[in-house]
């Protein structure tokens, strides 16, 4: 019952926009990490359809103690489960009963969708559903793995790759042709590797430590194409969750200074946990917004990275793009590209107008980089056209500074002329990746060799400063060249800039803090008592006195599996009579 009830959180949280599918999935607190991301994302993916269901069998008016999240997981397995609701409790035999009514209203969605089954029974109906929304679903992509150039080159991750028993394909030609247990060298971006579709990285040691970063290859492109030289001073003007702000941090080799904005507060904390793992340092987060910076109190600027809010119309491949549409109260099952709202089209092109504009005022500004995972023109070429009629200061970058060797440019005969259209980058499905659009602003005269701006630091106003912490680098038992760090870090659950700490000093930290007294038990002092011994039929677990939530007594791991208290060997080999001694210990001692 815990995994459901977990799970059953998760998108409640996620409703809530309070994290990301992955992140509360692969929070400390989780205990089942695989089964619940499993569930998590299996339900989402059946939502539309389950709450038909549900809303059908009217299954929340009947049943009182069920959530409507709790009912989703629930009757997802109970429908799509081969081996039905694994779970004791109360909540099993509360939708079992309902089984039947539940099995209809399934069949009758299927009919009011003209799914042809083949066969009678609910087995059947649940295949023909499952197929058809499994064809609704994202475009298999490839899955792109970036390497982190703060901590590994690609030489180290492919020789880590191949020792784990991966084959090395080369440069990818066709990426549909990827063969499985196969990676492949991207052939537009150097810190790209390609793997099959589905490949879970999050149990690998360099995942965890932070020498690889999950990352689509649309995604990758501003931070190439920006190219800020080393020593930069970067602004990042909508940074959060940080993985852009951090591939922009490893082309500069940790040198210079990336100011990174972002208004979520939330977003913003886990932007400064990704951005610690990944071993950044010249990262300077600031919980604001980008439209709020007076630029000429910021006149080191030199380049700007703008990736603002825009419809996400080209994500084909993310859950978190379909958790939005939930959250929003957005139907699942119509297209994005059929379902257009023309008026919330017109309202975020123009304010990626105005972010552009905001950023062309930056004084000493030479280059900015526009980009959105929308479909729309109005959002891109339109955007880009709007911005050039606009000021005579900045012009498009030539081709052979916005990815030369990529072939899909940007769309004629959508503001922009052939010549400007062939300067800006679109992607699509098409080529492995999902929707996309860059462009690259320079200001006029801008060429590769000029300096970088040089200013009086004494005539400039200071800055909102808000440092994140480097973590201590350590050694890494199996590859060379990264660090390894510990990863549990809870998605947004931080209060202050901090960075993540390794386990053991979590756990130094905890034997510092100050007793606090259990509410029963009057043998327990006051003040903190030293580490009491809890006898067993095997070794001595210290019990090591916390504060928490509930004031109760916490025990810690044992550190030895060899009988380290007075009695606790004879209390062994006592048998039964060693539970009675420990019971009458306990009790002694005011634990349960």
């Amino acid at each position: 019952m815990e995994d459901y009830d977990v799970a059953a959180g998760i998108l409640a949280k996620l409703k809530q926009k309070k994290g990301s599918v992955k992140g509360l999935c692969l929070a400390p607190n989780v205990q089942n990490k695989k089964k619940v991301y499993a569930l998590v994302c299996q339900t989402l993916k059946f939502h539309a359809i389950l709450s038909e269901v549900i809303a059908q069998a009217d299954l929340l008016a009947k049943e009182h103690r069920l959530t409507p999240e709790l009912a989703l997981v629930l009757v997802h397995d109970l429908l799509f489960a081969r081996r039905g609701i694994l779970c004791g409790g109360w909540a099993k035999p509360v939708v079992q009963r309902h089984r039947p009514l539940l099995r209809d209203s399934l069949g009758s969605a299927a009919r009011k969708r003209g799914l042809a089954i083949d066969g009678m029974g609910h087995a059947k109906v649940a295949a023909a559903v499952s197929a058809w929304v499994e064809a609704k679903q994202a475009v298999p992509l490839p899955r792109y793995v970036r390497v982190n150039l703060l901590k590994a080159t690609p030489t180290q991750v492919k020789n880590h790759f191949k020792a784990a028993g991966w084959t090395d394909g080369g440069v990818m030609g066709d990426w549909k042709a990827i063969s499985q247990k196969h990676f492949y060298q991207d052939p537009h971006l150097s810190d790209l590797l390609v793997f099959p579709n589905g490949t879970d990285f999050h149990l690998d040691a360099l995942y965890k430590s932070g020498g690889i970063i999950l990352q689509d290859k649309a995604s990758s492109f501003p931070a190439h194409v920006l190219a800020a030289p080393p020593n930069a001073h970067c602004v990042d003007g909508f940074a959060a969750p940080g993985n852009k702000t951090s591939h922009l941090s490893a082309l500069l080799h940790n040198t210079g200074r990336i100011t990174a904005y972002d208004l979520d507060s939330r977003r913003l904390d886990l932007l400064c946990t990704m951005t610690a793992r990944a071993g950044c340092i010249n990262v300077n987060p600031v919980h604001g917004s980008f439209l709020d910076v007076d630029p000429n109190k910021m006149q080191r600027v030199s380049h700007v990275l703008l990736d603002p809010s825009c419809s996400g119309s080209g994500i084909v491949s993310r859950l978190d793009h379909l958790v939005d549409r939930i959250a929003d109260g957005l139907d699942e099952e119509v297209d994005e590209a059929e379902a257009v709202d023309e008026t919330r089209i017109k309202a975020l092109s123009d304010f990626q107008v105005q972010v552009v504009l905001h950023a062309m005022k930056f004084p000493n500004a030479q280059a900015i980089t526009y980009s959105t995972c929308s479909i729309h023109a109005a959002e891109n070429e339109g955007v880009v056209s709007r911005v050039l009629s606009s000021t005579s200061d900045y012009v498009l970058a030539p081709r052979s500074r916005v990815l030369p060797s990529w072939p899909r440019r940007g769309d004629r005969n959508a503001g922009l002329t052939d010549a400007q259209a062939d300067q800006v980058v679109r992607c699509d499905p098409d080529h492995g990746a999902n929707g996309f659009f860059v462009a690259r602003f320079e200001r006029v005269g801008y060429s590769p060799d000029m300096p970088l701006p040089t200013v009086d630091v004494a005539d400039v106003p200071e800055e909102p400063t808000y440092h994140v912490e480097p973590t201590a680098p350590v050694v890494p038992a199996d590859v060379d060249g990264y660090y390894q760090e510990d990863p549990d870090e809870d998605d947004g659950a931080a209060k202050a800039w901090r960075r993540p700490r390794p386990a053991g000093e979590k756990v130094a930290e905890q034997e510092q803090r100050p007793h606090k007294p259990r509410a029963r038990g009057k043998r327990i002092a006051k003040s903190a008592p030293p580490a009491r011994l809890k006898f067993g039929l095997k070794a001595a677990v210290p019990i090591v006195p916390s504060s928490t939530s509930s004031g109760a007594v916490k025990r810690s791991a044992p550190t030895s599996t060899s009988a380290s208290a007075t009695g606790s060997s004879s209390s062994a080999a006592d048998g039964k009579p060693a539970k009675k001694k420990q019971k009458r210990v306990h009790k002694k001692l005011g634990i349960k």
